[in-house]
């Protein structure tokens, strides 16, 4: 396989100035979780999706590991691209569509993750992406629908919630099965449009993440927890403070102002990933504004930093500021 050349060379490259005593994506990152990176290297990583045609199989596997060989970024970040379907709510009823997921309804998913750690997991880290329940639930009836009966009907709510959350479970513990290292945690449904839902989050949303969560980081060294606002904007972040992860990735915007790296740190007293908005210099600036963007953000904040953007990149992003943002945070 043509990509596991491409993989080797990469995986060969040391930091610059100490050839020989790092030498592969995992001891940058063991060293970096320990606390004993040099602290002129911070880890980078951008993460896109790849597109319909790259959702399964070979071309997905292909996808994720070109796409790490050709930016040179630290982890693996596999993305989770499979939903249950979307089914049609006109009446309470409807919702009885909803039935415990398959025991096999993620092997697709799982065989891509079984070829990548096969491939890169001698030499990088590699984390899955593992949805909430509560995401896996507005994809499969909208969000909509979501608040109507969560105000109405609540126990068919939590019906749903709780299939998910038994799926996304044993999920999890396939995942671990197969040598990942840690998971990429998204969590939504606390953003401000749900509160016409009184307790909307502490009792659809947040229980059940927390068992997800608590799977994916039981036995595992390197999880990120994401917080998400592709639903909506967000007025208070301390409600996710109890949650797990190694690191956290939150939004660039709370409560109307900007939530900074410091902010991040203070809150969650974890180590915090981003500084780069993904719809500004990091997709339509020059390779030279990205350089200085990030010169500037390893400047201002000098505790333990993964450079990233606050979501996923968009996939028209250009590869060269990509890759002038890795190799800035890098050092070079």
């Amino acid at each position: 396989m043509k990509t596991n050349y491409l993989l080797a060379a990469c995986l060969c490259m040391t930091l610059a100035g100490q050839a020989q005593t790092i030498s592969s994506k995992r001891e940058i990152m063991e060293r970096f979780l320990n606390g004993t990176l040099e602290k002129n290297y911070a880890p980078a990583a951008f993460f896109m999706h790849f597109g319909k045609d790259a959702k399964t199989g070979e071309a997905a596997v292909n996808s994720h590991i070109n796409y790490f060989v050709a930016t040179g970024m630290d982890i693996v970040k596999i993305q989770f691209e499979q939903g249950y379907g979307r089914i049609r709510i006109e009446k309470p009823e409807d919702w009885e569509q909803i039935k415990p997921l398959p025991r096999n309804f993620f092997a697709p998913t799982l065989e891509v993750i079984d070829r990548i750690v096969n491939i890169a997991g001698h030499d990088a880290m590699i984390l899955p992406t593992i949805y909430s329940p509560f995401q896996m639930l507005v994809q499969t009836v909208g969000a909509a629908n979501l608040m109507k009966y969560a105000k109405e009907k609540p126990e068919l709510v939590t019906r749903a919630m709780e299939i998910f959350t038994t799926a996304l479970i044993q999920f999890a513990k396939d995942c671990k099965a197969r040598g990942v290292d840690g998971f990429y945690t998204p969590s939504q449904g606390g953003e401000e449009k749900f509160y016409i839902v009184p307790r909307f989050f502490e009792r659809f949303v947040k229980p059940y993440d927390l068992q997800v969560m608590k799977e994916c980081n039981q036995d595992t060294r390197c999880n990120i927890l994401h917080i998400c606002d592709y639903e909506g904007n967000y007025d208070d972040l301390s409600r996710f403070a109890d949650y797990p992860g190694q690191i956290v990735n939150t939004p660039n915007i709370v409560n109307g102002k900007p939530f900074t790296l410091k902010d991040g740190e203070r809150l969650f007293k974890r180590i915090v990933m981003g500084g780069l908005d993904r719809k500004k210099t990091i997709h339509n600036g020059t390779p030279e504004e990205v350089k200085a963007a990030v010169l500037k953000i390893k400047k201002n904040y000098k505790g333990r930093l993964i450079i990233g953007a606050e979501c996923t990149i968009k996939p028209d992003t250009p590869m060269e500021n990509i890759r002038t943002a890795i190799r800035t945070a890098h050092g070079k």
